[in-house]
């Protein structure tokens, strides 16, 4: 049994299976970690969510801000945006399964027996495994239930300092900026949510998130999409997938192994 994690899907449907072929992906035997934004970005995003969540347990996704999104959207608190491809989603007959699927999903996957751990954007250097798991887990189950249109109401970039003071709804606005939209940081430990581009050009003071001095999660093996298109030499114990022309599988093993097919 092998267990791949995969990049952003954005709704390239076909890519996904050209990979799945590529690495002869066997639903039997093998399971495969997403690291969100399934959809939104390529022609066939109800496509992608209805074959990944057609894959129950062999499947495990975490939430991206493109999720956030189209929930945000379908809860009539957000218009779309120009270039979205939400349309088939949300005039889907399956639509609230769907959608009820999405608002159930995870921030973050830990597998101890593999030794991985799985998220969209990053975890805060402040932060200690257990506050990780614990702080997702406080968005989570208000995203699951009842009260998830006020969440996703108070949804807003202005959170980007951590402080564990912090509470109500902007304690949860930055742990899922953090969990989906975070980036670069400066050397204090401000997010930033917007910046893309290589490593190298950038000469502000800003650092790819993982790079942060004492970054309290520094023992873990993190998976995550690139949607920052770092393009940064290996760094020990982080696993970044493109997100930019490239669909990209990650073996997980002793030695990851990382596979990729064109988008588009």
């Amino acid at each position: 049994m092998t267990t791949y994690a995969i990049g952003s899907v954005k709704g390239h449907y076909q890519a996904l299976l050209a990979l799945l072929e590529k690495i002869q992906f066997n639903p039997d035997n093998d399971c495969l970690w997403f690291t969100g934004n399934l959809l939104n970005g390529g022609p066939q995003s109800l496509e992608v969510l209805r074959f990944v969540k057609g894959l129950g347990k062999k499947a495990v996704t975490v939430l991206g801000d493109q999720e956030l999104h189209v929930l945000t959207v379908a809860a009539g608190l957000r218009q779309p945006e120009a270039g979205d491809t939400l349309d088939e989603i949300l005039a889907a007959p399956d639509r609230e399964v769907l959608l009820k699927w999405l608002r159930g999903r995870p921030l973050i996957h830990h597998d101890a027996k593999l030794n991985f751990t799985l998220v969209h954007a990053g975890i805060p250097a402040e932060w200690t495994f257990s506050q990780a798991l614990t702080f997702a887990y406080e968005a989570e189950s208000q995203l699951a239930f009842g009260n998830y249109a006020t969440l996703l109401e108070h949804q807003g970039q202005d959170q980007s300092r951590w402080h564990p003071k912090l509470t109500g709804w902007k304690r949860l606005r930055f742990i899922m900026n953090a969990y989906t939209l975070m980036k670069y940081s400066n050397r204090q430990g401000k997010l930033d949510f917007r910046t893309r581009g290589a490593v190298a050009t950038h000469t502000e003071g800003l650092v790819p998130w993982y790079r942060l001095p004492n970054r309290m999660t520094a023992e873990l093996n993190i998976i995550f999409a690139d949607d920052a298109d770092f393009r940064d030499t290996n760094f020990p114990g982080i696993y970044p997938l493109p997100t930019q022309a490239w669909l990209s599988a990650l073996a997980l093993s002793a030695t990851p192994k990382k596979i990729s097919v064109a988008c588009g």
